[in-house]
């Protein structure tokens, strides 16, 4: 999955997960249907009280007036709900500015005006090659409005991280893991767990090998290389876990 990177003003990066093209369509259906619901229910409403019988122009003046919410959906609950239509709730994807904040009205405004051109003229099309070819997955639309559409799904579990579950008392078997950064635990953990799907004990041997040279140290022969690689993990965590 793609990401929006970011950099505070503590010059601290940040990661999000940006919203998949499946789901950001997904969302544009589940709002167009509710749209299309409300014109529908609309217009049972005045043909059930006959005012289709009388002047037509009075019936659709009064329709256009009923619907004028639905044309400006995404505006209003965009705005209303932080970024997020009824679509992008249940898709649990959000629009943000391209710093990770909160966008305003008007970059809502502009994402709405752009969608006539980007979404209705082209049938999608342009929107759609627009986000797949952007850099930051943006249309348009967010392009004009320095937006993008992020994803808030959780994408890792606790067990995903390098912060397995230890005791506050576990013994820290090799204390050469303060040569290692939190990217290179974390890359050691992607390494195993593809070792450990596969069944491929060369993977295996090749991080334990890797390890001995970074961390200076030789595992001992009574510990399997799985277990070396599950204790250098809990040892990193236990190391840093406090600071």
């Amino acid at each position: 999955m793609n990401k929006l990177e970011i950099n505070t003003a503590q010059n601290v990066k940040i990661e999000y997960n940006l919203a998949s093209l499946g789901s950001r369509m997904i969302a544009f259906a589940i709002d167009y249907f509710i749209i299309v619901c409300y014109y529908f229910f609309c217009f049972f409403l005045l043909d059930s009280i006959n005012m289709n019988a009388g002047d037509p122009y009075l019936f659709y003046g009064i329709m256009m007036a009923l619907t004028l919410p639905a044309f400006f959906f995404t505006l209003i609950t965009e705005t209303a709900f932080g970024g997020q239509t009824v679509g992008k709730k249940i898709m649990k994807i959000k629009v943000v500015k391209l710093d990770g904040s909160r966008a305003n009205f008007y970059q809502y405004l502009s994402r709405w005006s752009l969608s006539i051109v980007d979404i209705w003229m082209t049938m999608g099309g342009v929107a759609i090659t627009s986000i797949v070819l952007s850099k930051n997955g943006q249309r348009i639309g967010d392009i004009a409005g320095e937006t993008s559409v992020i994803s808030l799904k959780p994408t890792l579990k606790l067990s995903d991280t390098i912060y397995e579950e230890t005791f506050d008392n576990h013994p820290i078997l090799f204390p050469q893991v303060i040569k290692l950064s939190d990217k290179d635990a974390n890359s050691v953990k992607e390494i195993y767990q593809t070792a450990f799907d596969r069944r491929d004990v060369g993977i295996l041997t090749a991080l334990v090998q890797r390890l001995e040279t970074v961390m200076e140290v030789k595992h001992p022969e009574k510990m399997t290389p799985n277990d070396f690689v599950l204790q250098v993990m809990k040892d990193h965590y236990s190391m840093f876990k406090d600071k």
